[in-house]
């Protein structure tokens, strides 16, 4: 026989069996199977996968340079300046 689990609806956590829990109407009780299917999966459908991963066409770390950004230019109104100054010393 399998060992059971509960299952939190919300989130997806996963816990040990527990009586109290399993009566919650947010938890559903399910089978280690279906709590952890990486232990049951099978080997060759899993070598499979691992040799069809696509790879990323870009390493992450490429170009991360910042020196050929642009700067921003700065945007001013005279007369805003002026009305933002006016009790200023």
């Amino acid at each position: 026989m399998s060992k059971m689990y509960i299952r939190v609806r919300g989130d997806g956590f996963v816990y040990d069996y527990n009586e109290i829990l399993s009566k919650n109407p947010d938890c559903e009780v399910i089978t280690e199977e279906e709590a952890y299917p990486e232990k049951f999966a099978n080997p060759v459908q899993v070598e499979k996968a691992v040799r069809t991963s696509k790879k990323r066409k870009y390493s992450v770390t490429d170009n991360l340079a910042t020196e050929d950004v642009p700067q921003e230019p700065t945007y001013s109104n005279s007369d805003v300046n002026l009305d933002a100054s006016k009790d200023l010393p």
